[in-house]
């Protein structure tokens, strides 16, 4: 049985640089291969499994280094994963070269452990940076019956809005997320008859709302193949293949607009700079005038512009990973002839929603294994740990952008347009009635 009355060894020595790093005791167990023990018995613990683990990190000191020894399995964390990464990320997030200097000074340890050699092959798991529907896939694709484990009964991979009812018993992710395709749909001021377009529609949740409960006809595209198979069979299964339709398309290639409603959720952190410009452009275009835009967007702000660049979502998650700032969306919003109504920020909302997938992939764990490996479980839990602490902090952001398209300007320079907008009440988003649509 492993104790702390040894005052050497592995642990011992990693926790001497973490505190040296973060300039705090560590409030957790480390626990290495050689039988060392060190920190904190709070009841969560790293746990270092293998050298590989000091190998990896001396040869790629930071994010990456970590990222690929908790991949490889090199490395573990048990109990409250966030609680252990809310400190690791003080570490993690220092600058290359203090890393540097602290891999240098610890050359001694990596060479008294036998622990050094060349460096690893990184897990199977890693990629490029890339971007288009190689990334998508890579993300997307992962496997409907893991997304469903993770997502829960709505499959709706967004931001849920968990409003008052994150303080009431009962209210849980599957509520929050009804609530927030319900608050999208108030917001698009949505009737019916509408022709509503949804860019990156996942599968098909949004539209699947949009026609049982405010009874308008829906197209919705996605670069997925995965996610367009399961949102046509969705819709098939709820009788809705006459107003609802999902395409294998890049969103600039629609060409059969405009439509009285567009949504765009969770879209603009897959584009490039320019891609974002153009995005903007072409909600603009494919909206019809006096129809209502809402883009659901991912932001970055200033505390959190080095994730932006981060090894870790870049290579294991999302290859594409390029959030904006809500400042640019809403100056090119109104460049490309949007009026902007309402920008409300969810960044609370999105911390909830995170806990709520970290958790049942935690519960969930080894059925999640046998559908995607434990490879990418790993990959999956970093995400949501380092997702939900960015929120908490600050450092990322989610912004709800409501803009209208203004009618033309006539002969009479004066010509009113439409009435001022109203937020929904938060009190009344319970979902409304299904709408019967002869």
């Amino acid at each position: 049985m492993m104790t702390r009355a040894r005052t050497s060894g592995i642990a011992h020595q990693v926790a001497a640089f973490l505190q040296q790093m973060t300039g705090e005791a560590m409030e957790f167990e480390m626990r290495a291969w050689d039988g060392s023990v060190a920190g904190a018995a709070s009841g969560s613990a790293l746990v270092l499994k293998h050298p590989d683990a000091v190998r990896r990190m001396l040869w790629r000191p930071g994010q990456l280094g970590a990222a690929r020894a908790f991949v490889a399995g090199d490395i573990d964390i048990e109990g409250d994963l966030v609680a252990v990464m809310r400190q690791l990320g003080s570490a993690l997030g220092s600058s290359r070269s203090d890393l540097a200097r602290a891999a240098l000074s610890s050359w001694r340890l990596g060479v008294n452990r036998q622990v050094l050699g060349p460096p690893l092959r990184p897990p199977s798991g890693e990629v490029r940076p890339t971007r288009g529907s190689r990334a998508v896939r890579h993300h997307y694709d992962v496997g409907d019956d893991f997304y469903r484990l993770v997502l829960g009964s709505s499959m709706v991979y967004s931001s849920a809005y968990w409003g008052q009812g994150a303080a009431s018993a009962g209210f849980e992710l599957d509520d929050a997320q009804t609530s927030k395709l319900d608050l999208i749909c108030r917001k698009l001021d949505l009737q019916p008859g509408m022709r509503l377009l949804d860019l990156g529609c996942g599968w098909g949740g949004l539209l699947l709302h949009a026609a049982r409960h405010y009874g308008v006809n829906g197209v919705g595209v996605t670069l997925s193949p995965n996610q367009a198979r399961l949102a046509t069979r969705r819709i098939q299964e709820a009788g809705l293949s006459d107003r609802l339709h999902v395409r294998l398309q890049d969103y600039r290639a629609v060409s059969d607009g405009p439509f009285d409603a567009v949504a765009s959720v969770e879209m603009t952190q897959h584009l490039s700079r320019r891609g974002q410009s153009r995005h903007v452009a072409a909600l603009a275009r494919l909206v019809a005038p006096g129809g209502r835009v809402l883009s659901h967007e991912l932001c970055i702000l200033r505390p959190g512009r080095r994730l932006v660049r981060s090894p870790f979502m870049l290579r294991y998650v999302f290859p594409d990973f390029n959030p904006g700032e809500i400042g640019s969306s809403v100056l090119q919003a109104e460049r490309s002839g949007l009026e902007v109504l309402d920008v409300e920020n969810l960044r609370t909302d999105f911390a909830l929603t995170l806990r709520a997938w970290l958790d049942r992939l935690e519960t969930r764990h080894e059925r999640a294994v046998e559908l995607v490996g434990r490879e990418t479980v790993a990959a999956w839990r970093l995400l949501f740990a380092v997702g939900l602490l960015s929120y908490e902090a600050g450092h990322l952001n989610l912004q709800h952008m409501v803009c209208v398209r203004p009618y033309p300007v006539k002969r009479r320079i004066f010509t009113p347009q439409s009435g001022c907008y109203r937020r929904p009440v938060p009190s009344m988003m319970g979902a409304p009635e299904e709408v019967r649509v002869d």
